[in-house]
């Protein structure tokens, strides 16, 4: 069975000034750069089953505004605890658990460990290639066949990396 993973970085936060990392809320800026990806990707028709995204307030945000773009039911937005700055490790294993019903899943996560799944999992060539960092609001999707705790050994592939910038 195909599979698409379509991995996000949350869009741009508040500046942290007295704040907990944690808690530092998504800036208008990242609401606009969460809603130009949310379009392309629905223009595209990369429209996850479910998005996982970490608890801190700017991914939770993040995942829930491209949700609603996404026109998903918010019934198939989770937030995790486990996903805030996730090392790739945890992100294999919060993967490989995602239901097998879901052909297409998103997951809102942080640097450096969502850039480092992407790397490990995508290719380290592939993602250099493709622009090599997940920015702010940078998506990326990996395609393979198999089963969701197959990622690794399926090789998956790197179909896209897109800032911004290139879906305006």
């Amino acid at each position: 069975m195909k599979r698409k993973l379509i991995a996000l970085r949350h869009g741009e936060a508040e500046k942290g000034f007295g704040i907990e990392d944690f808690d530092r809320a998504l800036a208008l800026r990242g609401y606009a750069e969460v809603e130009l990806v949310a379009k392309w990707l629905l223009r595209e028709g990369y429209v996850p089953d479910l998005i996982l995204g970490s608890s801190a307030e700017r991914a939770a945000a993040t995942a829930f505004h491209a949700g609603r773009i996404l026109k998903l039911d918010e019934t198939r937005i989770t937030v995790d605890q486990s996903l805030y700055l996730a090392s790739k490790t945890i992100l294999l294993d919060l993967v490989s658990e995602l239901p097998e019903e879901a052909n297409c899943a998103m997951i809102v996560g942080h640097n450096p460990g969502l850039e480092d799944f992407v790397s490990f999992v995508g290719g380290y060539d592939s993602f250099t290639k493709a622009g090599g960092k997940l920015m702010t609001a940078t998506v990326a999707c990996l395609e393979f066949e198999g089963e969701w705790a197959e990622i690794v050994p399926a090789l998956p592939t790197l179909k896209f990396l897109k800032r911004t910038i290139d879906v305006v």
